[in-house]
């Protein structure tokens, strides 16, 4: 009786890597673009230190987020400052920016126009059709002219905006040492 010849079986079996590549790429991509938009409303903003802080439990609450606005220095490849690069407050105004998740709203007509459209959305009381129950958290820099947050917070009244946070670091701990050479 003659054997058949059939496919020889026992080769060496490699699987397919190029899908699992694949995936592995996609979920590389994801988080790197979701883990970069936690951060495109906090723009490099060197806060002041606060006497006292206050834990903030206020964002927990769904649709009672904050809109976060930055007062910023522009950046250094943009603009030569010496006064703030040495740490000091820079009194040019045209070096300085206001941002609103990651874009710029320096002019007091944009700012207005934008905070009033987000106003629109929180104003909930007929009583008080102008007041917004809109949070605002305004981060500005240390080395920031006060009058620049000043017309931010002056924006923000003038449409209805009144609940209105100052943003600033945490103050160190009394045993912690203090960073930059103690000053």
């Amino acid at each position: 009786m003659a054997r058949k010849k059939g496919p020889a079986v026992g080769g060496a079996v490699s699987p397919n890597l190029i899908p699992m590549i694949d995936i592995m790429f996609l979920l590389l991509l994801f988080f790197m673009l979701s883990a970069d938009m936690g951060q495109r409303e906090l723009e490099d903003v060197m806060l002041p230190h606060a006497v006292s802080i206050k834990k903030d439990d206020e964002q927990d609450t769904p649709g009672k987020e904050r809109l976060t606005i930055n007062v910023y220095h522009r950046y250094a490849q943009e603009v030569k400052c010496s006064e703030f690069a040495a740490g000091r407050v820079c009194r040019e105004t045209v070096h300085w920016r206001i941002g609103v998740k990651g874009r710029d709203f320096t002019d007091p007509e944009n700012l207005g126009g934008m905070l009033e459209a987000d106003a629109k959305e929180f104003r909930t009381d007929p009583a008080n059709p102008m007041i917004s129950e809109r949070k605002v958290m305004i981060r500005g820099d240390t080395t920031a002219p006060y009058g620049l947050i000043q017309g931010v917070m002056n924006v923000a009244t003038k449409v209805g905006i009144y609940k209105i946070e100052c943003g600033a670091a945490r103050p160190a701990d009394a045993d912690e040492p203090k960073k930059g050479g103690g000053h």
